[in-house]
């Protein structure tokens, strides 16, 4: 049969068809450029080749299949690897179609009772029409459904380092990192010899005393000088400041040297001489930022040293010390903390070494010392925590320089008094601290509430020292008074001192039970008049002290007030009675009369505080109302408790008439003026009638 398709509807079809593909092999050109950009590496590009074998560009369509459905949209990733972004396809202008009405009439028209000749069927042509252009790529889709479709490719991995050990060697040396290793094992090297020099040469006899001294200060200043001379261009810095480390270094051994050994210089001259080499030698460590140098001249220091003076004596902790405050400015304004924690260990082993007696040193100058490394370290993370990253490390470091001070304290060297100062003034310098930095944003708030802890630690150490057994407890819980009343003003460290109070009461409470608090309580006249009067005042300092922690932790957790507050009220009641029965054995000289009496006056008091915080309760409302009626009913059982299950037995005579007497008129009592209360309350709630007309 004859075909006699339109030729311009077959062209515009055609036209359309190569459009479509067009489109199609835009995008998927357009993908593959923007996955060779970003997989730009050897080993990605090798995946991204595997991609391509794997999923190979869309052939064009055969003409009838592109007929018969519309042109599709480009693909869109499916496979579970790395979303890549989309190119956007220029969208091609659609081709105008021809509509079926204005197609041009057959020459030779069919007569009207034929079947007009139509070449293309009319359902092909109406799917052919409403035929849509490809669309550029939406955003990548979102959800968990979402996610799965949307694989992300795994992370690109470095290339396996292939390289031999040689050429590794010869990059590191490119790099400076041989260079640097090898200076700075010859910094050690070097120094040992000084060291051999200065010391072992003495022993031997080698060289006369003059010649080795002078002959460490011009090798010293040689080194400096020309370590300074290269270190003018940075890329030969490296081994610049070998050199000027090892000068420095070799320059603080002399003037020790010339001190401990040879005895030529007096101890504040070669205290003055150590502290300019040290603040001088260390400027260019300022200069180029750089704290390698300060390091390379501290850790010699600390290990060299007491071989030096030969031994560790107080020449040498004052020597430490010079030198760690004299290099503190160097440090200002840099990140530096190895060397801040260096230095402080440098002045604190030393000191630590005296304070267990191993030199022969005054008293008075190991005091000062131990309190100056204190200072010295506190101020310096003061001074230095503006610009640390680590000031929490700084702040805890410290801590470190406080260790002497308790070793002195328990050491011979000083006598009761003078350790107990010593630690106490240790205590007080970190309490100082800690407060005195409470606007500084720089000193973490960790580092304060530590240093306020170990201040609280020294203070009850101090009071250990100080004080005999049967009395610590005195001690324990007037420092408890004391701080829990400082901490109204204590500002954020408000918690932390509220703690350090109640450790402070828990440690005064069981030393007042250790020397005879349950004792006394159960047993007539089982202490001298001594242990009755101590027991008396830790009874009243105890109830000084219990009385107040309970008030500030119900204010601070008024969720938790009721059960503090019942706590604190049952050891008040025991405190009461151990005052109450000391009163009466020092009354009358111990004898069992006494011991009656004071407990009998201690029940009259627990049935007394019971009514008292019972009526109390009647004026509140809400919740303190229920607190104060928990609080009095707690102590109203345990005085009830305490008459029936100790009183009736223990006491005698008159004291267990009048005990319960009194009780039982305290208990009518509360019973009238409750029930008053209950009467008078459900009057006020009838109504008032009204009068007759």
């Amino acid at each position: 049969m004859q075909n006699n398709m339109d030729p311009a509807v077959t062209a515009a079809r055609l036209g359309d068809e190569l459009s479509s593909i067009a489109g199609q092999m835009s995008a998927v050109s357009d993908d593959f450029a923007a996955l060779a950009e970003r997989l730009a590496d050897t080993a990605v590009a090798a995946f991204a080749e595997r991609s391509e074998t794997k999923a190979p560009a869309p052939a064009p369509a055969p003409a009838a299949a592109a007929v018969q459905a519309p042109p599709q949209q480009a693909p869109r990733p499916t496979t579970a690897q790395e979303p890549r972004q989309p190119t956007p396809v220029h969208q091609m202008p659609p081709v105008p179609q021809p509509q079926p009405a204005a197609a041009p009439r057959p020459a030779n028209p069919a007569p009207n009772n034929a079947a007009p000749h139509n070449p293309v069927p009319s359902s092909p042509m109406l799917q052919y029409m409403t035929a849509t252009t490809p669309t550029p790529f939406g955003p990548p889709p979102s959800g968990a459904t979402a996610q799965s479709r949307w694989t992300q490719f795994p992370a690109p991995q470095p290339p396996a380092d292939t390289r031999s050990f040689g050429e590794r060697l010869a990059d590191a040396a490119e790099r400076g990192l041989i260079g640097r290793i090898l200076a700075a094992v010859g910094v050690g090297i070097t120094l040992i010899g000084i060291v051999l020099l200065l010391v072992l040469a003495a022993q031997a006899g080698l060289l006369r005393p003059e010649i080795r001294v002078l002959g460490g200060a011009v090798f010293a200043a040689a080194l400096v000088t020309v370590g300074a001379r290269i270190g003018r261009r940075e890329e030969k810095r490296s081994g610049a400041l070998a050199l000027v480390a090892t000068g420095v270094a070799a320059a603080l051994f002399d003037v020790l040297a010339a001190t401990s050994i040879y005895h030529w210089l007096p101890e504040v001259a070669a205290l003055i001489l150590g502290g300019a080499i040290g603040a001088g030698g260390l400027w260019l460590a300022h200069r180029w930022d750089s704290q390698t140098l300060g390091l390379m001249v501290s850790i010699p220091l600390l290990v060299f040293a007491p071989v030096v003076s030969a031994g560790v004596d107080a020449t040498l902790v004052c020597f430490m010390l010079v030198y760690a405050a004299s290099t503190l400015w160097i440090q200002v304004g840099r990140d530096w903390t190895a060397l801040f924690v260096v230095n402080t260990v440098a002045t604190t082993l030393p000191l630590m070494a005296v304070a267990n007696g191993i030199a022969d040193v005054d008293a008075w100058l190991l005091v000062l010392t131990g309190l100056v490394n204190l200072a010295l370290a506190v101020g310096s993370v003061v001074v230095l925590a503006p610009s640390s990253s680590r000031a929490v490390i700084l702040g805890l470091t410290a801590v470190v320089a406080s260790i002497p001070l308790p070793i002195m304290g328990g050491s011979e060297i000083l006598n009761r008094p003078t350790a107990s100062a010593t630690v106490a003034l240790g205590g007080l310098l970190m309490a100082l601290a800690a407060v005195a930095t409470r606007g500084r944003t720089s000193v973490p708030f960790v580092c304060r509430a530590v240093w306020l802890s170990g201040g609280a630690v020294f203070a009850a150490l101090a009071l250990g020292i100080a004080l005999r057994g049967d009395t610590l407890s005195l001690g324990f819980l007037g420092a408890a008074i004391v701080v829990i009343v400082a901490s109204r003003w204590a500002g954020d460290l408000a918690d932390a001192t509220r703690i350090i109070a109640g450790v402070f009461g828990s440690l005064g409470l069981a030393t007042l039970l250790a020397i005879g608090g349950a004792e006394q309580v159960l047993v007539p006249g089982s202490l001298d008049s001594t242990g009755q009067a101590t027991l008396l005042v830790g009874a009243l300092l105890g109830l000084s002290a219990v009385t107040l922690l309970a008030h500030e932790f119900g204010e601070h957790f008024p969720v938790h007030a009721q059960q503090i507050w019942l706590v604190g009220g049952l050891i008040d009641l025991w405190l009461i009675t151990e005052a109450c029965i000391s009163i009466g054995n020092l009354a009358t000289g111990g004898s069992v009369g006494g011991f009656r009496g004071g407990h009998m006056a201690a029940t009259l008091i627990w049935f007394g505080a019971a009514a008292a915080v019972l009526m109390w309760a009647r004026t509140l409302t809400g919740s303190a109302r229920s607190l104060a009626l928990a609080t009095g009913l707690a102590v109203l059982t345990a005085a009830i408790a305490k008459l029936f299950l100790f009183d009736l037995t223990a006491l005698a005579g008159v004291f267990r008439v009048i005990a319960f007497i009194v009780a039982g008129l305290v208990l009518l009592s509360l019973g009238v003026a409750y029930a008053q209360s209950l009467t008078s309350g459900e009057k006020q709630a009838q109504p008032v009638g009204r009068p007759a007309a």
